[in-house]
């Protein structure tokens, strides 16, 4: 138990913080911005969720301690017109040699054009890039139109996590994909 701890702890004094190149988009004709989330980011996050769920899953204080673990966390937003569309957040645990997509948003006026593909593909890459051979996330079992993405992504499912939603308690499907 101690020698995982010194290998924690090591690991954690010498890791730097993850980084994120901000990239133009050209999506059917539109150009957008994918960048690295900033705080100032944190209202437009929760209101796309807001959009998407009627209330946000994630409170801003939730957002924030997220972003402020910038040594295993890297939250990604796509702007239009300066403007945050949508976001992705995606864990990475050196530990167990894995990525985990934490949440992913895209505002209702600019779903169905391929961000959320987009985001995913990115952050694969990276994962990929930075030695982690898998990469694994949690979608509502009654969302045939994410769960259809993620399959199209090359995600498959795993396993069912019963009861895993707190908002309704529906049962959450595990997928994951080989980097």
């Amino acid at each position: 138990m101690f020698a995982k701890f010194k290998a924690w702890l090591e690991h954690k004094q010498g890791k730097e913080r993850l980084k994120f190149t901000q990239q133009p988009l050209l999506i059917n004709g539109r150009q957008f911005t994918i960048r690295q989330a900033r705080f100032t980011d944190i209202p437009a996050i929760v209101h796309i969720e807001e959009l998407i769920y009627g209330t946000a899953p994630w409170s801003v204080s939730a957002f924030q301690i997220e972003l402020e673990r910038d040594r295993d966390r890297l939250y990604l937003v796509i702007t239009y017109d300066s403007q945050v569309v949508a976001y992705v957040g995606c864990s990475f645990d050196w530990y167990k040699h894995e990525s985990h997509i934490t949440n992913i948003g895209v505002s209702p006026a600019y779903q169905d054009r391929g961000l959320g593909s987009k985001m995913i593909t990115l952050l694969k890459d990276y994962a990929s890039h930075h030695g982690y051979p898998k990469m694994t996330l949690e979608v509502r079992i009654h969302n045939l139109k994410a769960r259809k993405l993620y399959e199209r992504l090359g995600f498959s499912q795993t396993s069912i996590k019963p009861h895993y939603y707190i908002d309704n308690r529906e049962d959450a499907v595990e997928m994951e994909v080989k980097l």
